[in-house]
């Protein structure tokens, strides 16, 4: 994750934002609400505290409260359609254009129709610089491991909430292990903590315990991002700024003095490229070599 959202708040901070958030959920005001979450993404609250110790907490209370018959089913309701919002503006204020060259498919279990978890995961994921396919809730089993066996991903994330469910997590589990070349799978949910599910190669009630994992399983320090990854994230700095100074592949190719196909073949990723073509691309650009190759250029 980025060093631009990389702040822990303070105990006494969180807990004033939980209050005025748990507040803003239940009477359904949306204003305030994403005040509240966009003035924590402003001070650069990492994403796992905005999305998992501020909404995911704030939502497990509310649940709480309905199951106590506290709250109403349609202010349960409301308030997931708004931490929905939330989730979906906090995604765009986070996404930072790293890439790691690996993919996973996230769901919630068949039967379970609760999304919060599994997009979170997902979400979190996304910022490490995975590509994630999340499917959503209730996908069936036979559905699942048909994409799976077809697009063959690296990880496969099960989110589990009800527990009459969990029979269907292990289920799950054993029809994607029997694939040929299975991913790994993790699940999550709050029921992981009692009920750990043995088929699974990762369980955890928490998502950042399990993004942690994964990220440590697969190995995925700044050192083991793949070539291909490496060139098409080159490739891809090239042309947008290519075509931010409004030159063609052919104008630019000149004035770096190499052929336009070979150009072509950098900005997709496909060419490898000798340091003195990258000068002389840096300089046709009118930026530095370290510019061209960091990895923390803007995409957006």
């Amino acid at each position: 994750m980025s060093q631009e959202y990389s702040v822990k708040p303070k105990k006494n901070e969180l807990s004033k934002t939980r209050g005025g958030l748990l507040h803003a959920l239940i009477e359904g005001d949306q204003l305030t609400a994403s005040r509240l979450v966009n003035t924590a993404i402003s001070e650069r609250w990492e994403p796992s505290s905005v999305y998992v110790h501020l909404i995911g907490h704030c939502l497990a209370e509310i649940g709480a409260r309905w199951h106590a018959g506290d709250l109403a089913i349609a202010t349960e309701h409301r308030a997931t359609q708004m931490a929905l919002r939330l989730l979906g503006n906090a995604q765009q204020a986070y996404v930072n254009g790293k890439r790691v060259g690996r993919r996973a498919v996230i769901t919630s279990v068949e039967g379970d129709t609760h999304l919060i978890g599994g997009l979170t995961f997902a979400d979190l994921l996304r910022f490490e610089g995975w590509d994630v396919d999340f499917l959503g809730a209730d996908t069936p089993t036979d559905a699942l491991v048909e994409l799976v066996e077809k697009d063959s991903p690296d990880l496969v994330g099960l989110s589990v909430t009800v527990e009459k469910f969990i029979p269907n997590v292990s289920k799950t589990v054993r029809a994607v292990k029997r694939l040929q070349n299975p991913p790994v799978i993790v699940v999550g949910g709050e029921l992981m903590a009692n009920n750990p599910i043995l088929e699974a190669d990762f369980c955890s009630e928490d998502a950042v315990k399990a993004v942690d994992w994964v990220q440590k399983h697969f190995d995925l320090n700044e050192s083991s991002v793949t070539l291909e990854v490496l060139l098409s994230d080159l490739g891809e700095r090239i042309r947008r700024l290519r075509k931010d100074r409004g030159l063609s592949q052919q104008g630019l190719a000149s004035q770096a003095n190499v052929d336009r196909s070979y150009l072509s073949a950098v900005e997709n990723g496909k060419q490898n490229v000798s340091f003195a073509t990258l000068k002389g691309i840096s300089d046709a650009l009118d930026v530095g070599i370290a510019e061209l190759i960091s990895k923390e250029w803007p995409f957006g």
